[in-house]
């Protein structure tokens, strides 16, 4: 790391897992990000499909306005007016080498321009402040503050205010946050940090709300090791102030006088509601701004209306390009004004004593650094070390300091030192005693030559001690509760690491579980489930082992990573990243809207990591960091570290034969995973089908551990109906299977080649009729019930208490040849049993059932679900159903098509299926008629023309003839395959009058007489 310009000031923090120093920050996605685009807007599009009430910002937004009237009751408007606001700033600007004043190091200039561009905006002295509309002026208001670039370092020492560091990465994101703010941070209950760097993608700023220091705030940080804003490099200063590359849409500085107006209480206009339904119902909690339905990008001009009132697009909290931008109300500077005045890390910068020029004096000593001890030890005991700077006028030759442990004083130690202006020397004191847990060492000044210090801003510093357990080797955790010495980081105090629930093999599992489908104001937040240290000095192998389950929601990318800490280094980010998987990669099922909880042991996957880089170390631990992107929930369970090499070989899934298919012949996929600690080269496979002769089949299959591999074996052939195949897996190596459990999978398939042709309905009340009820690892099968509406075909999941348990019902083949569109309509009754997160989707296959590849619809609970019920539930009038559309375009043109009602069972309640009616359209509303035909459409516009919407009880060829009074056919035709269908007939130039319509359906006729139109 290179830093230029400007001194580095040396901070210690808290203990390597209470703390993790330097790199555990945190980054509240309700952060906004402006302008182009915010994070807000994607946030309130995912609240609007979780339905989560947030009672906190309510809370918040109470607070707030109590402080704003109690600030009304004590001080009139002109006592408001006389305040002035100081707020000292300090730019990291976190660069990729460049030479200053180029790319991403931009120069002082451009800095102080932007600071320029804060206090003109702020205090209403913007030039385009005459911009603002006349209906706006009587509200525009101005806040008296002023930005002022830091004076001081957090040691007292001079400072420009402007911090030069080399970045790890060319570009960062979000999620990178930490590891950015890592880099440059000042404590920001003295100084608003701001970091000006290169962001991907569109976003070009963001910043941390304040909070209120209240009870009510649940969501709120507590971590203030990440307050402050970012801004893209090319979005920061302002033309006009000098020739600098700027965007031209952000060329202003307006992007950060609008993420100041976030760091300082402000929400966006127009209330972030732009994506519901009702885009009216948002708020930005003031008075004078009015309410408008949508964010405003780019320049416009002249009036623009929403929600009854006259859009205010030109606020620094919309979107509109910086040159559009020009005021805040006076309601927003009395919402900022009470943030400043009363939030933590807001009301203290403004008495910062940052903001005053360093006065040198004499006998000022500082502590610059603690050497030892450091924020992790794994020693027993340790000798504190601390560097001291002279930063004063004169020399220093002695001085007095306080060694407090755990707020007890240990020692009180005079050193005679001899050091001159700017220089630093070392001290040490006497060794101290370290047990596991935390210890809190404190080192104050308290004489400097022999009388007190000059300034006292420089004399205390302190360091949380962590000493983290030690375990034995081999272990294995299963967290049915959570276990003594492995320590949970949670920096922000908010959502982390809990053991929950977590159905395996066995219902009643529980693992570790991070909720974030509800972490919503944590985007980027990072929390870590630690292990104790343990000693790989002395052992032949080491491999670590760990379940994971997790469902992505939507495109959403949360994290994982497992790092290696040796010597109980304390550094993340100089740790060994082991494992990373993101979004769909580390998805171990299909992508999830509702909150995810894993059904069975079908929903994990089992990771393998090997350790053997790290053997020879005495002191490793495993770090399982996981980053939230507001995405579903991640749990990890069984992490073991094992010792010795085994073979163990898992037989994961049998992927082919599918439930249902058409033809007799098959070649066997298995899905197969090394689930050992060493590489295997060989291996048998054991086949038995309907009982007969068992089939031995070799391999030669290199798999790492870890690795997964499918296995095609040779054709076999089936049985006409249900056929029983068997798969063992056997000696690995040539050697014995250490967990033969995980080895065999018995699966039913039938061969079935029953066909139907698009359109058809299917109600079961004679039965499953061509359809097939499977459950291929013998599990339970959908049935055929009595309802109110007939028939149905039902799966009683509130008896069936083995989770993960998946029942097929399987169409026969279905052609869709000559059809450009389809679709399916189906009834559905179900009841949701408190959260248990039953599932049904529809899954097609377009090679006669072969495989199933593609997904065409697919709710859990919360969407299936017509009202909650925590008893067995059985439908009992019309409003128990629900009707459901789903588009078959993707299949449109097939010919062997198979669609599978595949119910995935959470023991929740009884699902209930029923009145199937395909259509050779994609109307999600076609017309419903009573009778077997409806003539209507007769278009002016269309001479001779005329639509027919039939509705028969069965799929059959009908008739039709168009005759003119005297008897003449004008037109006649046979229409293949009629059930539900709208035709449009052609009769040709006709004059306009009466014509006579003749059908045939089945053996019977119907005549109609129509009014045609002509030319």
């Amino acid at each position: 790391m290179s830093k230029a310009n400007q001194e580095q000031p040396s901070c210690t923090f808290g203990p390597l897992i209470l703390a993790l120093f330097f790199f555990l920050f945190f980054l509240i996605f309700n952060n906004a990000i402006a302008q182009e685009r915010c994070a807000t807007v994607p946030y309130t599009k995912q609240l609007q499909q979780r339905n989560i009430v947030r009672e906190d910002k309510s809370r918040f937004e109470e607070w707030m306005q109590r402080r704003i009237s109690e600030r009304r009751i004590q001080m009139d408007a002109q006592q408001r007016q006389a305040v002035t606001y100081h707020v000292p700033v300090v730019v990291h600007v976190i660069h990729n080498g460049e030479p200053i004043g180029t790319g991403s190091n931009i120069s002082d200039e451009q800095i102080l321009s932007q600071i320029a561009v804060l206090n003109r905006d702020f205090q209403r002295l913007n030039n385009d402040a005459t911009n603002t509309p006349p209906q706006f002026l009587p509200v525009a208001g101005s806040l008296d503050i002023e930005f002022v670039l830091a004076k001081q370092t957090p040691d007292g020492l001079p400072t420009t205010g402007i911090v030069r560091v080399k970045g790890t990465r060319s570009q960062w994101t979000v999620n990178d946050s930490y590891e950015l703010k890592s880099l440059s941070y000042w404590p920001a209950e003295d100084y608003l940090n701001i970091w000006v760097t290169t962001l991907a993608s569109s976003y070009v700023g963001f910043a941390q709300f304040p909070v209120s220091g209240l009870p009510g705030l649940e969501n709120s940080s507590t971590n203030r090791l990440t307050d402050g804003l970012v801004i893209h490099y090319d979005a920061f200063g302002s033309i006009d102030d000098g020739d600098f590359n700027l965007d031209p849409q952000y060329n202003k500085g307006r992007t950060t006088t609008h993420e100041m107006g976030h760091f300082l209480g402000l929400r966006h206009i127009w209330g972030d509601d732009e994506s519901e339904s009702n885009s009216c119902s948002g708020t930005d909690y003031v008075d004078d701004t009015p309410n408008q339905s949508f964010s405003t990008t780019g320049c416009p001009t002249g009036s623009r209306t929403s929600c009854g009132s006259e859009n205010m697009y030109m606020n620094f909290l919309d979107y509109t390009n910086d040159a559009c931008m020009n005021l805040f109300t006076a309601g927003q500077v009395e919402r900022m004004i009470t943030v400043l005045e009363n939030s933590p890390r807001r009301a203290s910068l403004l008495t910062s004593h940052a903001l005053l020029d360093p006065e040198p004096v004499a006998d000022n000593l500082g502590i610059k650094n603690i050497i030892s001890p450091t924020p992790a030890e794994c020693a027993a005991s340790v000798t504190p070390v601390i560097e001291l700077q002279n930063n004063g006028t004169n020399s220093v030759t002695s001085t007095r300091i306080r060694l407090v442990v755990d707020g007890v004083p240990a020692e009180t130690k005079d050193f005679n030192i001899a050091i001159g202006p700017q220089e630093s020397t070392t001290v040490s004191f006497s060794s101290q005693s370290l047990s596991s847990g935390s210890t809190d060492f404190l080192f104050e000044i308290l004489l400097t030559n022999g009388v007190s210090d000059a300034l006292v801003n420089d004399n205390i510093r302190s360091v949380d001690v962590f000493v983290p357990e030690h375990i034995g080797l081999p272990f294995t955790e299963t967290f049915t509760s959570m276990p003594e010495g492995w320590v949970i980081n949670n920096p922000d105090g908010q959502i982390t690491w809990q053991v929950a629930a977590a159905p395996s093999t066995n219902p009643g599992n529980t693992a570790m579980k991070l909720n974030f489908y509800e972490y919503e104001d944590g985007k980027g937040e990072l929390d870590l489930l630690t292990t104790p240290v343990f000693d790989l000095s002395s052992v032949p192998v080491a491999y670590v082992t760990f379940d994971v389950s997790h469902a992505q929601f939507q495109g959403s990318r949360d994290r994982l990573r497992v790092y290696v800490l040796t010597g109980c280094e304390g550094d993340l980010f100089n740790a060994d990243v082991v494992y990373d998987k993101s979004g769909s990669t580390l998805a171990t099922v299909p992508g999830s809207t509702a909150p995810f909880t894993p059904a069975g042991s079908g929903d994990w996957r089992r990771e393998i990591i090997d350790l053997s880089p790290y053997l020879g170390e005495s002191s490793v631990q495993l770090a399982f960091a996981a980053t939230n992107d507001w995405g579903n929930n991640l749990y990890l369970d069984n992490i073991t570290v094992t010792t010795t090499a085994n073979e163990d070989l898992a037989l994961k899934e049998v992927v082919r034969p599918a439930p249902v298919q058409c033809d007799n012949a098959v070649t066997p996929q298995l899905k197969i995973q090394n689930a050992g600690t060493v590489a295997i080269t060989n291996f048998n496979i054991n086949l038995t089908v309907n009982e007969g002769p068992l089939m031995i089949i070799p391999q030669d299959e290199s798999l790492a551990p870890g690795a997964e591999t499918i296995v095609t074996l040779d054709e076999i052939q089936l049985d006409d109906g249900m056929n029983t195949l068997s798969f063992v897996l056997s000696d690995p190596n040539g050697l014995i299977d250490v967990d033969p459990a995980n080895n065999e999978r018995s699966v039913v398939a039938f061969v079935n080649r029953e066909a139907q042709r698009i359109p058809f309905r299917e109600d079961f009340d004679s039965g499953f009729d061509g359809w097939t009820s499977v459950n291929r690892e013998f599990g339970m099968e959908w049935t055929l019930v009595t309802t109110n509406s007939g028939q149905s075909a039902l799966f009683n999941a509130y008896d069936n208490s083995v989770q993960g348990d998946e029942a097929w019902l399987v169409s026969p083949v279905l052609d869709f040849s000559g059809m450009p569109t389809a679709s399916l309509f189906f009834d559905v009754s179900y009841a949701a049993n408190q959260d248990r997160q039953d599932r049904l989707k529809i899954v097609a296959s377009t090679d006669c059932g072969l495989t199933y590849p593609l997904v065409v619809y697919d709710e859990g609970a919360e969407k299936l679900t017509v009202t909650p019920s925590t008893t067995a539930w059985t439908p009992s009038g019309a409003s128990d159903w629900v009707r459901k559309f789903v588009s078959l375009n993707q299949l449109a043109g097939k010919s062997s098509v198979r669609l599978a009602f595949v119910f995935t069972n959470a023991n929740g309640n009884n699902l209930y299926l029923d009145n199937l009616e395909f259509f050779a359209s994609d109307d999600p509303h076609p017309r419903q008629i009573d009778g077997l035909f409806l003539v209507h459409g007769m278009d002016p516009a269309s001479p001779g023309s005329f639509n027919i919407t039939f509705n028969l009880n069965e799929p059959g060829p009908v008739g039709y003839e168009v005759l003119d009074v005297t008897g003449r056919t004008l037109v006649q035709a046979e229409i293949g395959q009629v059930l539900n269908q709208t035709f449009r007939i052609e009769a040709g130039r006709v004059a306009t009058g009466i014509y006579i319509l003749r059908l045939r359906i089945g053996d019977r006729y119907y005549a109609k007489r129509v009014f045609l139109k002509g030319p």
